[in-house]
């Protein structure tokens, strides 16, 4: 059910994919699985309009900014995400499944 959310979320943001790229994550152990991800995003650095005003299911995400240039540990987030196979860790939870939005 929680891959279906997933894939849901990641059609529903198809039309950003000009501007973004990233890798969503399955990960935690049952019951208590969740999806995290991270993206890049091409622009202002903000959050395109296409997935704030557009998508129905981005109010349930929580956007943080990471500045990976200027923070080791943002850039080990965005590290881990980018390297991330299922049975890996990502910020501390093992990653069940992954997709990546391109």
């Amino acid at each position: 059910m929680i891959n279906n959310l997933l894939g849901g979320f990641l059609s529903r943001a198809e039309h950003t994919s000009k501007y973004t790229f990233g890798k969503m994550v399955v990960c935690g152990d049952e019951p208590e699985l969740q999806i995290q991800g991270m993206w890049l995003m091409r622009g202002p650095n903000e959050v395109p309009d296409g997935l704030t005003k557009e998508h129905s299911q981005f109010e349930y995400y929580i956007p943080t900014k990471l500045d990976p240039r200027n923070n080791k540990e943002h850039d080990k987030i965005v590290r881990e995400y980018l390297n991330a196979s299922v049975g890996s860790t990502v910020e501390g939870l093992t990653v069940r499944t992954m997709r990546w939005q391109k």
